[in-house]
């Protein structure tokens, strides 16, 4: 039950791989210049997994500054977890079986996140590509060459060829994912964080 309770999250987090493996896209605007012109950032997508790891879950999400709040749902609309992002943590609320997790927790589940910071979480979120190489250039070479990342690119409202999500595939379990963002609206409204934060606790 732990593994499929961090299904969702794992979609999300994806992982890195070698220069040959990595589509890279010039974002319209960096990360910093959309904290300047905006305040937060609302959307939902939803996440298309392939190989042991399969399911489409749709999600939602709400960010602002360095925190992000994602939603995720099962199959029948429930709501299934909860995942609060800051720029050096990450805390995840399984509500179906009623259990809190800790970032230490979530890394021994998702070793992706010693590839991806979870600021590079947030940054996606917001339409821009992490930069991650540095963190990507110490990792064994069998593990850089086992794991392809593609960033994508379409249309949505208001925004032409945004960068909306990724594509993830595993070579050595040919588990592959597709995180798609179908709406994302930067707002200069400031969130209620504290709101969902709350809901995270019991």
């Amino acid at each position: 039950m732990i593994r499929l309770a961090f299904i969702p999250l794992f979609l999300l987090l994806g992982c890195a791989g070698p220069s040959g493996n990595i589509l890279n896209f010039r974002p319209q605007k960096s990360y910093s210049e959309y904290l300047v012109e905006f305040s937060s950032c609302t959307g939902k997508g939803v996440l298309n997994s392939k190989g042991s790891l399969k399911g489409k879950l749709p999600f939602s999400f709400r960010s602002q500054r360095d925190s992000t709040f994602l939603e995720f749902s099962d199959l029948i609309g429930r709501k299934a977890l909860f995942v609060w992002i800051t720029n050096n943590s990450i805390t995840a609320r399984n509500l179906i079986d009623n259990k809190q997790y800790k970032y230490d927790e979530v890394i021994e589940l998702l070793p992706v996140l010693k590839v991806l910071e979870p600021k590079d979480i947030t940054q996606i979120i917001w339409g821009v590509q992490p930069n991650y190489k540095e963190k990507f250039k110490v990792l064994p070479r069998s593990v850089k060459n086992n794991i392809v990342l593609d960033f994508h690119k379409k249309n949505i409202q208001n925004e032409k060829q945004a960068l909306v999500g990724m594509d993830y595939y595993e070579k050595n379990s040919k588990n592959s994912i597709e995180i798609d963002i179908d709406v994302r609206k930067r707002n200069t409204d400031f969130l209620n964080m504290k709101k969902v934060w709350r809901l995270l606790k019991y």
